[in-house]
């Protein structure tokens, strides 16, 4: 039963912050503070999360998806409805009537950096939720459902690129200087988040041409396009909220919006940081960054067994296995993050992973492309960047003797 629920947790996080930050002032603090303490925190003192159970209750994992959506939807309107500048359709009567909730008063209570606070907790949920539950259900592509329901999760980072990029584009792509998302050796995260949002929005529009192309219709029409039919569904939202709550309202989607986008490509950063593969040779476990820690493995629904994914992508979340002796990551997915948040602590942090990934995970002509990866970076104390410049000296050598 235990290894169901856990797989409820991002639905109680959820709902228990926003109750929280919904409460104005500094429990605008609430989301971050939780989040920090439960997932970083927990990640670091629970035993890592191995399990392998068989589990049949497909119903019940499947509605733990679903409910995003309703959820994401809720999460706006809250803040959409709590800046709005009037009241809207009778709710602040009913709501002071009914439950002493003043609106009103807690919107005059709080300070505009507090709502940043919420802001940013909110857009916590949107990529921990929308982004990463809309990766896996733009994944199946044999269900129609999911495949929608999944598209309208990204619609709240506005990333129609991301259900086709990432899987026609990143899958294929992955550890080779092609794909946007994978993450160079030495490469800096903040450089990285722009170059990986404009690259994989532009790959996405490319391969939705070529698609269309084969048919003769037009990227721009959207009864045909995924990317234009996703840009307008992301709009409706945006307007959406500035219907309910006027500029504070589409400032505050904005933030949300655009943070659980930067979530997504910090995400990235991570996960295939500094490994190299030929794009001729077959993805493996190996070209992935896996941890196992129980918090994220439960919150994000089985994402953080990453190296599974990427070898059976079309795999649902509960049979994606722990793969222990994969690469792994120094923590959980949010203590990672906050190291990819210092890029020099977490460039000391990663070389001797990438050390031992070039060792004991790359093959013959891997280490080769590592050797130029290592030395093109400039990072210190990469051994392969080390081996090609004896190397280079040998040859050096060689010819003036």
């Amino acid at each position: 039963m235990l290894h169901y629920l856990k797989f409820a947790s991002f639905p109680i996080l959820a709902l228990g912050t926003m109750h929280g930050m919904m409460q104005g002032g500094n429990w605008m603090f609430f989301g971050i503070t939780v989040l920090v303490a439960v997932v970083a925190i927990g990640d670091v003192l629970l035993p890592d999360d191995r399990s392998e159970p068989r589990m049949e209750g497909e119903l019940f994992l499947n509605m733990m998806l679903w409910l995003t959506l309703p959820i994401l939807f809720w999460v706006s309107l809250c803040f959409s409805w709590a800046v709005a500048p009037n009241d809207v359709l009778g709710l602040d009567g009913f709501m002071k009537s009914v439950f002493g909730y003043d609106r009103l008063q807690i919107q005059a209570d709080t300070a505009w950096y507090q709502w940043l606070a919420g802001a940013v907790g909110g857009a916590f949920l949107f990529g921990a939720g929308g982004t990463n539950v809309g990766h896996e259900l733009t994944h199946r592509t044999y269900s129609k459902r999911d495949m929608i329901l999944g598209r309208w999760m990204l619609a709240f980072t506005a990333d129609a690129s991301f259900a086709i990029e990432h899987v026609y584009g990143h899958h294929k792509n992955l550890g080779t200087p092609i794909d946007p998302a994978t993450a160079q050796r030495g490469e800096n995260v903040y450089s990285f988040v722009f170059k990986s949002w404009i690259g994989g929005y532009k790959s996405a529009w490319r391969l939705e041409k070529q698609r269309l192309d084969k048919f003769g219709q037009s990227v721009w029409n959207p009864v045909h396009s995924r990317m234009m039919r996703g840009n307008l569904m992301s709009l409706s939202l945006y307007l959406g909220a500035f219907y309910i709550g006027g500029w504070a309202a589409l400032g505050i989607f904005w933030v949300m919006s655009a943070g659980g986008k930067t979530l997504l490509e910090i995400v990235n950063y991570m996960e295939h940081y500094g490994i190299v593969r030929r794009p001729e040779d077959k993805v493996e476990p190996r070209h992935s960054w896996n941890t196992n820690a129980s918090v994220s493995t439960a919150l994000l629904f089985a994402l953080t067994r990453h190296s599974h994914h990427h070898a059976e992508a079309d795999q649902e979340y509960w049979n994606l296995r722990s793969y222990q002796h994969a690469p792994m990551l120094p923590t959980g997915y949010l203590g990672t993050i906050l190291l990819a948040l210092v890029p020099p602590l977490y460039k000391r942090v990663m070389t001797p992973l990438l050390n031992h990934w070039d060792e004991h995970f790359a093959s013959p002509e891997e280490k080769k492309l590592a050797i130029e990866a290592s030395i093109k970076s400039g990072m210190k104390g990469l051994k392969s960047a080390q081996l090609g410049e004896q190397m280079h000296a040998q040859r050096l050598n060689k010819a003036a003797a």
